[in-house]
């Protein structure tokens, strides 16, 4: 799966590191994300990077931010 950045120009993009495609289906269909690319990343660990249709989004828990 793959479009070259020139196929996607001035449209935001949802990415998260995964340790394989297999999880970014699964985020895909867990969170309603349109999957539109993996790409392979130099991380040992999280081995690909998957971008999904829309705004940047985070897991981060802000329950104790400030």
């Amino acid at each position: 799966m793959t479009e070259s950045g020139s196929d996607r120009p001035n449209k935001q993009y949802n990415v998260h590191s995964a340790t394989d495609e297999e999880h970014c289906l699964e985020m895909e269909s867990k969170y309603g994300w349109t999957l539109v690319d993996v790409v392979p990343t130099k991380d040992p660990i999280l081995k690909v990077d998957c971008i999904f249709e829309g705004e940047q989004t985070s897991f981060e828990d802000t329950r104790y931010g400030d």
